[in-house]
């Protein structure tokens, strides 16, 4: 039985923290738009971030892989995106 890894040399990478940073920026402005927080002009700004935060943690994540070689991370690490997506889909239709 594997245990789950977690693995500080990841937060090091600095393409991966970009992409979460950005991701984040996404999250962050669809929730003030959903809030009616923010104006409708503001909201296209997360196709921007999105654009440049998913190519940098999943370059991220290759670049990471690239040096450590460990393919449970990547398992791991996608499995935590599939859980995710899959989160993101039930609340959009509920």
């Amino acid at each position: 039985m594997k245990k789950i890894k977690l693995d500080f040399q990841i937060n090091q990478n600095i393409y991966y923290r970009t992409g979460v940073f950005f991701i984040a920026i996404t999250i962050l402005i669809n929730v003030l738009n959903r809030l009616e927080l923010i104006p409708s002009d503001l909201y296209q700004l997360r196709l921007f971030s999105v654009s440049i935060g998913i190519p940098f943690y999943f370059y991220g994540i290759f670049y990471h892989y690239t040096q450590v070689k460990d393919l449970f991370f990547i398992k791991q690490t996608l499995l935590g995106l599939l859980i995710g997506l899959v989160i993101l889909i039930l609340i959009h239709y509920f």
